[in-house]
């Protein structure tokens, strides 16, 4: 880990301010809608277009990565945030937020590939989880003060206040991206003979996107319902549930580390087990929050708490997996992995919201999200078995050696 310290700060930073734009929605929820006057189906939207628009531009994010480097495409990211972050406050309206969701949403597609090249180059296979895992943690990390403030702050100056910081703060952190990531591109072994960034995915590396795509769809209204449903199902004033979310993702970065530390010292082959046993406590908390209505705000604490906790965890030893399975091919297996990804982020929020549109209640969305999760742990396992983990041997990828 010497001298990778600084690459995996920025990389959580740029990680989590880069999707703040797709979080922000979910927290403000309330405000925006009194705001606005639209539906909870189209606050899920926004955050499904978002994470639509990451999704779709991936694989072309992961040739960009291979061709820029890893600087440039994260600085590309963060100006696009930036962006967006001005864009919709300036205008303060819903198609504005719409806009805004387009273009953050494509630019955060290469912060994936541009952070993950950057880590695979600097950190070798035995600390590997743990890099990802603190790369991941920017997003709870965001989501912490998102949540916590974003609420009060939404109904005291208004969403747009919070539009202009996030344009604020991308700019800063691009400059840091800019003085702090390599331009280092990924490469296959030089025994390969293929053209740099083009090493072939090893086979049955399909079930990693079709994972990735339950593993999300199942778990992200954690984040992007959780606040409103405490409002209105468990009426809970807006601080409450917000602080609730907050101290949620606050425990979940604290497991998410310590679980990358048991990740990286059971070894590559281990990890896709450890993300399907995430999924499965992830699924239990998730019929605990569903259950909350009968019983209690308690309920829901505690399930948000564990179901938080067990998706970050499962998200940061994923990306260690991606790694593990394709060392010399990292920006591309990052792309289709998180097409699949953002895809379901798409589909999730949205069809979360609609449905409790439709139904009138929360409990048919959180049941949906419970067999989605049971869905993904039988895909993981099938990844498991189609593909096998290279690069076990410490090997850390360069710019023209594996060393």
């Amino acid at each position: 880990m010497r001298g990778a310290g600084p690459v995996i700060a920025v990389s959580a930073l740029c990680t989590g301010l880069g999707a703040a734009l797709g979080f922000t929605p979910g927290f403000t929820a309330t405000a925006l809608r009194d705001d606005l006057g639209i539906s909870r189906g189209q606050v899920g939207l926004l955050i499904s277009l978002y994470f639509g628009c990451t999704g779709l531009a991936s694989v072309t994010a992961a040739r960009f990565t291979d061709r820029l480097g890893a600087r440039r495409v994260v600085v590309l990211d963060m100006a696009a945030v930036s962006a967006s972050g001005v864009i919709s406050a300036l205008a303060g309206t819903y198609w504005s937020l719409l806009v805004a969701a387009v273009l953050g949403g494509c630019g955060y597609s290469l912060v994936n590939s541009g952070t993950n090249v950057a880590i695979a180059r600097s950190v070798s296979v035995g600390h590997r989880t743990l890099a990802m895992s603190v790369k991941t943690a920017g997003v709870p990390g965001m989501a912490v003060v998102a949540a916590a403030l974003g609420p009060w702050a939404a109904g005291r100056w208004g969403w747009q206040q919070i539009s202009w910081l996030i344009g604020i703060l991308g700019a800063a952190v691009a400059v840091a991206a800019w003085l702090v990531l390599d331009d280092e591109r990924p490469i296959p072994a030089a025994a390969s003979g293929e053209r740099a960034g083009r090493a072939a995915l090893p086979a049955g590396f399909v079930w990693f996107p079709v994972g990735a795509f339950l593993l999300i769809a199942a778990s992200q209204p954690l984040y992007s319902w959780v606040v409103a449903y405490l409002e209105e199902s468990l009426e809970t004033s807006g601080s409450t549930a917000g602080a609730v979310s907050a101290v949620a993702s606050a425990v979940g970065v604290a497991v998410m580390i310590v679980n990358s530390l048991r990740a990286d010292r059971i070894g590559p082959d281990r990890r896709i087990p450890l993300v399907m046993v995430m999924l499965v406590v992830s699924a239990a908390a998730t019929t605990m929050i569903a259950l909350a209505e009968a019983a209690g705000l308690w309920l829901a604490v505690v399930g948000t708490v564990i179901g938080i906790a067990a998706q970050l965890s499962a998200i940061g030893t994923m990306h260690a997996a991606i790694v593990d399975r394709a060392p010399h091919a990292v920006a591309r297996a990052t792309g289709w992995t998180m097409t699949g990804y953002y895809l379901g982020a798409l589909l999730s929020p949205f069809a979360f919201g609609l449905l409790v549109d439709r139904t009138g209640t929360y409990t048919y969305s959180w049941a949906s999200m419970v067999v989605l999760m049971v869905l993904a742990v039988g895909t993981w396992h099938r990844a498991r078995g189609n593909t096998s983990a290279t690069g076990t041997r410490g090997e850390t990828i360069t710019m023209g050696t594996v060393r």
